[in-house]
């Protein structure tokens, strides 16, 4: 009886987590793509503020840093998926405080890793990579390097579209942030793309998963993944298993 009432609590608890109360997201939106990441985050976490502004079309970075301002560190998450616009506007110096001090839970990813003018490098280099290098097109596989991690669960294509604008991704070299996926076909020095940062809980990604094939569910678990409500499922199920 007592073993029945330890597994319902914690299949409970794993069941009932709190969702985050307040997220902001930049993104990109052109030729279908770029939305994947608001619909994962209203789809995870229904009862949050969520929060969401476009470089492309609607030119917002400044509304983006007017929101990130107003509520400063209680924001919860912190999303930047910047593939199409000029970000050397967003503040990033202040996105990269937010994360220094533990306040926020940060995904960053940009096509600017290399020639951003704002400080895209150094809150790159804060989250644990040490370099980058750029390429756009022709697109080429992408792999996952670590498939039983909570970002992995349950993808099975890992392909992803040109939205027909040479877009720059990122092949990263990594100090202290933990890679996921690469684009090679195993781990390899300077390959990472999508990488846990220095934090344990951040993203930092050199993959742009608004034009991934399972851009939704990709989303959906790196969200998971960052707030902790997939990882908690995943490791409560794991001990609750391994105690029969």
């Amino acid at each position: 009886m007592k073993i029945v009432f330890c597994l319902l609590s914690l299949i409970t608890v794993a069941a009932f987590a709190q969702d985050p109360a307040n997220v902001l997201i930049y993104h990109d939106i052109s030729g279908g793509y770029g939305n994947a990441v608001v619909t994962a985050a209203g789809n995870l976490w229904p009862s949050a503020n969520i929060e969401s502004y476009d470089g492309y079309p609607g030119g917002q970075q400044v509304a983006f840093n007017t929101a990130l301002s107003s509520l400063g560190d209680a924001w919860d998450i912190v999303v930047i998926e910047s593939w199409y616009a000029n970000a050397n506007t967003l503040n990033w110096a202040a996105v990269n405080d937010l994360y220094d001090t533990g306040a926020i839970k940060l995904f960053a990813s940009t096509w600017q890793w290399t020639s951003g003018t704002a400080g895209q490098g150094a809150l790159g280099n804060a989250m644990g990579v040490s370099g980058f290098s750029g390429f756009g097109s022709p697109v080429i596989p992408h792999y996952c390097w670590n498939t039983g991690h909570a970002i992995a669960d349950g993808i099975t294509d890992w392909a992803w579209n040109d939205p027909g604008l040479l877009t720059l991704n990122s092949r990263m070299t990594v100090s202290t942030a933990t890679p996921v996926t690469g684009w090679t076909s195993s781990s390899t020095s300077g390959q990472a793309a999508i990488c846990v940062a220095s934090d344990g809980c951040s993203v930092i990604s050199g993959f742009t998963p608004a034009y991934a094939n399972e851009s939704i569910a990709i989303w959906e678990n790196i969200l998971g993944f960052m707030w902790g409500d997939t990882s908690l499922e995943r490791e409560t199920w794991a001990g609750i298993k391994a105690s029969f």
